[in-house]
């Protein structure tokens, strides 16, 4: 039975971020602020773009749905790099710098874990060719949420994305499309952390989005998805595991919590990404998952640095 955590040093005011582009987008928001709520805490729920918000009357914020980060990421680093000295960032400022640009499964990859393969394609560099064998590929921003940006491509199509996207100044990732998943999906797991190691809480399916050629966006600021129940398997959950575990990871320091996306493969799962930043958990897909997150939360808020 879950009970109520009790935290003599419990922060004043802890702000739950979104964006002012998210309004009413997000379903985790209202759940988890009532159970922020019914644990204690005082919680209210800010924008980062607001430019009214004072970030230093907060002991804590949790980054939830900044959502439009990517299309704004030269604003969104200096907000961070201005609020990381008025208040707390979670995760944590150090987490959120490494995960927010995909260059970061170069570092999972080298360490041996099992990432999706993919080429990352850098501003100014000539678009190389792809093998003849792959109908379709995928083609995103290295700096990216919701899968804003990513297209379904054929052969032919894929200098082009590139090319739009480097116009805007992202550097590109080209990737297979691994046709697995339109039938499985991807699933999503959840860890959560209390100031320990994190610990699996739930997972989810996503259906496969790039269906099409293009992604319906909700809002304009993230892909439609279709979410449904799903216990991760044990092979999924120790790639999983074996992501989080890693130096580059471990290094970041106490995290609050992560969603890492596997997918499919005749071979197996593979890494798609490692969420830290602003991911959704989609509570309604496990029962109390709400609770638990504020609880561990609220730990990991009173017992790291």
């Amino acid at each position: 039975m879950l009970s109520t955590v009790v935290l003599h040093n419990l922060p004043p005011v802890i702000g739950l971020v979104t964006a002012i582009g998210a309004a009413g987008l997000d379903p985790d928001l209202e759940p988890l602020r009532i159970a922020l709520l019914e644990n204690g805490a005082d919680v209210e729920v800010v924008s980062w773009d607001d430019d009214e918000v004072e970030w230093s009357h907060f002991e804590a914020i949790i980054l939830r749905s900044t959502w439009d980060y990517a299309d704004r990421i030269v604003e969104f680093r200096a907000w961070l790099d201005v609020v990381d000295q008025q208040t707390r960032i979670v995760n944590p400022f150090s987490a959120v710098a490494w995960s927010i640009d995909k260059h970061y499964l170069n570092d999972l990859a080298r360490e041996g874990v099992a990432v999706a393969p993919m080429t990352f394609v850098e501003v100014g560099d000539v678009v190389p060719s792809f093998d003849p064998a792959v109908e379709v590929f995928v083609v995103k921003p290295a700096v990216g949420a919701g899968s804003n940006g990513g297209r379904r491509c054929t052969p032919n199509e894929v200098a082009d994305h590139v090319l739009m996207l480097h116009g805007m100044g992202h550097a590109a990732i080209v990737q297979p499309y691994l046709e697995m998943i339109d039938t499985h999906g991807e699933t999503a797991l959840v860890y959560l952390g209390n100031g320990g190691d994190l610990v699996y809480d739930h997972a989810f399916r996503k259906s496969a989005i790039l269906v099409s050629t293009d992604v319906e966006l909700e809002g304009g600021v993230f892909a439609k998805e279709e979410i449904s129940d799903r216990t991760a398997s044990d092979v999924e959950r120790s790639l999983a595991e074996t992501a989080l575990s890693c130096q580059s990871v471990r290094a970041l320091g106490p995290l609050a919590y992560a969603r890492v996306d596997v997918v499919p493969t005749r071979n197996g799962p593979v890494l798609l990404e490692l969420e830290l930043v602003e991911p959704s958990f989609y509570f309604q897909s496990s029962a109390g998952s709400e609770v638990r997150a504020a609880q561990a939360w609220l730990r990991y808020i009173a017992t790291t640095a």
